[in-house]
């Protein structure tokens, strides 16, 4: 009996979970699993004009180094960048680390407007 209440518990937690995501999702926020993601990728929170960008992944700064420009910088002093011809506001945002790590971000988006 107590194995199955543990089962239960844990299923209605995820529940939750996922609709507390979806809540915080439809109203153009970050989600609280994408900042998870970031903390553990060691990649910086980054904040433009007082909204924090979604975080979308590592790449090699070397293989993108030719074909991206500076951009702006975020509210907390860091050099953004976008790639070459791209509009303002870009689709990607890439933040460097290191001299051979970068991040790449987006600005969040209502899921309807995409």
């Amino acid at each position: 009996m107590r194995k199955k209440r543990w089962i239960v518990s844990i299923v209605i937690l995820i529940i939750i979970l996922f609709m507390s995501e979806l809540m915080i999702l439809s109203s153009g926020k970050v989600g609280v699993l994408n900042i998870t993601q970031r903390v553990i990728s060691g990649a910086p929170h980054v904040i433009v004009q007082g909204q924090t960008l979604s975080y979308q992944g590592k790449v090699h700064w070397e293989d993108i180094q030719s074909s991206i420009e500076e951009y702006s910088v975020s509210d907390e002093g860091t050099v953004l960048y976008k790639a070459l011809g791209t509009p303002v506001p870009p689709p990607w945002i890439y933040v460097r680390k290191e001299n051979h790590q970068g991040f790449r971000y987006k600005i969040p988006q209502l899921p309807w407007k995409l």
